[in-house]
């Protein structure tokens, strides 16, 4: 703000700047749904930690509920690594994008989704690497700004609270990042203590592995 003529107060506008990258409020799990022509997701219930499904038709859409939370939750891991920033700022796919998020992991988790979903290994593979690839898509397609790679890490850094509702417990995807707060029944939440927790998350979810390892090593 300044003072203007007359002692007026005036706002000051600031000018844009394509160095410096926008702020994204995408939903990308709202943005898959719509695009692949997926149901509606269910939340997770904060205290029993499982997704409700009363009918049978819910049932025929659990690996979706499933795979869907699991793949922008692997792509906003992806991002907070210089190295997963670089292939997500790119032009390139992946065959395999269970592997690239989970890396060693992928194995226990491709066991989990088996065992929560009932499908086969080799479709939950197939579906999960179809809404990955998806999500990388539209991800890279509303990525502004001559920093590509700083638009990137906001954008993914705003998904943690979206998805983090919808991610069902017993697929530990938390344990499998490396990332324990994930699994926090405190996400599932809502009300004004965890709409706070969220807001801080939204800061934190945007810092990169290595800002985090630090902030963590300087405070042992």
């Amino acid at each position: 703000m300044y003072t203007g003529y007359y002692g007026m107060i005036l706002p000051v506008v600031q000018q844009y700047s394509p160095d410096k990258p926008k702020i994204m409020s995408i939903n990308l799990m709202e943005e898959l749904r719509k695009r692949l022509n997926l149901p509606d997701l269910k939340k997770v219930d904060p205290n029993s930690q499982q997704v409700e499904i009363k009918t049978e038709k819910e049932k025929e859409f659990r690996l979706t509920q499933a795979l869907v939370p699991a793949a922008v939750a692997g792509v906003y891991d992806c991002a907070r690594s210089e190295k997963g920033l670089d292939f997500l700022a790119g032009n390139e796919s992946s065959p395999d994008y269970l592997a690239l998020f989970f890396g060693n992991n992928a194995a226990e988790l491709l066991k989990n989704l088996e065992n929560y979903t009932g499908n086969s290994a080799d479709s939950v593979r197939t579906h999960f690497n179809s809404i990955a690839a998806e999500t990388v898509k539209i991800l890279r397609g509303e990525a502004s700004g001559n920093d590509k790679k700083a638009s990137i890490r906001n954008i993914t850094g705003m998904q943690r609270k979206l998805f983090l509702p919808y991610l069902p417990a017993e697929l530990r995807i938390g344990s499998l990042l490396e990332d324990e707060t994930m699994d926090d029944r405190m996400n599932k939440m809502e009300g004004p203590v965890s709409g706070f927790m969220h807001r801080v998350e939204n800061v934190f979810g945007r810092e990169s592995r290595e800002e985090a390892n630090r902030k963590r090593d300087s405070k042992m």
